[in-house]
């Protein structure tokens, strides 16, 4: 059997979680004086002092409420940052992850010492993360909930109100409400930090909404009471991270240069989903689940497995054939726990978006009928 077509040309990975945007001159320019001609020593433990007072005054701003240096410690990437939070303050206790959520999750909570339990979301509801079901799902072993906004896949946002409720629940629960804050600047106005509590534990960093991948740094912010804890976790499971790369995302922090470079990567993000959407709604046989915000966008892909298109009989499957046929790679909703969908990044380069639409079109055309 020959190979398809579609291998001959171009694969387009819309899999990826990556922003690929180019390095901004003044990051360009600390990077390279970061390497400099010198010596390139341990960082401080817990980070450097310039990247923690920047780090505590993006949340201060944010919140409302002062949040000081030494709340902050530096970490290799956000994974590290929620693994360090998961084993302060979720060891041998349960953590509420509600449904879709990151794939990662369960398997670095589980690696923190805290057992992952998973609470499915309402498809009436879009999947969103509601009291009620995380009161469900809550036992006496019940430690944390973690939340996210926008929701990686589903890129569904968290209203403010949303959030203040399962904060006040938490509190009245004696439940620590975990932040994943790497998507945060995407939820625009609905900014879940300014509802959350100053008890709350927030991982952040730089890969996504300052496109620095590839850099690993990021970030977990606790109540005072907890920073020995967490700086203890971090020193002793990771260490002190990159120096060259804690210059460069000081400078991505740095104002004016933040808000402009954040601002201008959430208008692109916006026009990259509106033009996304778009394009997959003329895909026949799949659905555009609606998305708020963010660089994800989901797609019902149901009806195409009740048909066996491709033979596949999950999303997984699926997600392989349409690779193997179309040459467009997109992630399974499984992995997600959003089974029967399939996962794609808007975060494109030009173009890229109008041929995967195509060519999934062209595709599926026949077999959808």
């Amino acid at each position: 059997m020959s190979a398809p077509s579609a291998m001959r040309e171009a694969v387009l990975d819309l899999s990826s979680g990556q922003v690929l945007d180019p390095l901004a001159p003044p990051l360009r320019a600390a990077m390279r004086s970061a390497a400099g001609d010198g010596p390139l020593p341990y960082a401080p433990r817990g980070g450097r002092p310039e990247l923690r007072r920047a780090v505590a005054a993006l949340y201060s701003g944010r919140t409302g409420r002062a949040t000081g240096a030494g709340q902050v410690v530096v970490t290799p990437g956000v994974r590290a940052a929620l693994f360090t939070a998961a084993a302060v303050v979720a060891r041998d206790r349960e953590v509420l992850v509600p449904a879709p959520h990151w794939s990662h999750y369960p398997r670095t909570l589980d690696l923190a010492g805290a057992r992952t339990v998973v609470v499915p979301g309402d498809p009436a509801d879009r999947w969103r993360a509601d009291v009620d079901a995380l009161e469900a799902s809550r036992t006496t072993a019940t430690s944390a909930v973690l939340l996210t906004s926008p929701v990686n896949p589903s890129g569904a946002v968290l209203d403010r109100e949303r959030v203040g409720a399962i904060a006040r629940w938490a509190a009245e629960a004696g439940i620590t409400v975990v932040v994943d804050d790497v998507y945060g600047a995407f939820a625009g106005p609905e900014d879940p930090l300014a509802v959350v509590g100053a008890d709350a534990v927030v991982v952040g960093g730089v890969s996504k909404v300052h496109a620095l991948a590839g850099l690993r740094v990021g970030w977990v912010v606790g109540p005072p009471e907890l920073a020995a804890e967490l700086d203890d976790v971090a020193e002793h499971v990771t260490g002190p991270v990159c120096t060259a790369a804690q210059d460069v995302a000081v400078a991505a922090l740095a104002e004016p240069f933040r808000s402009a470079d954040v601002t201008g990567r959430v208008r692109r993000s916006t026009a990259a989903l509106a033009e996304a959407t778009a394009l997959f709604q003329a895909v026949p046989g799949v659905e555009v689940v609606p998305a708020d915000a963010g660089i994800y966008l989901c797609l019902d892909a149901r009806r195409l497995l009740a048909s066996r298109a491709f033979g596949a009989g999950d999303d997984r499957a699926l997600c392989a054939a349409l690779a193997d046929r179309t040459g467009v790679r997109m992630r399974a909703g499984s992995t997600f726990g959003m089974p029967g969908h399939l996962r794609l990044c808007v975060a494109a380069e030009p173009g890229v978006l109008a041929s995967a639409a195509e060519r999934l079109r062209t595709h599926l055309q026949e077999i959808a009928g």
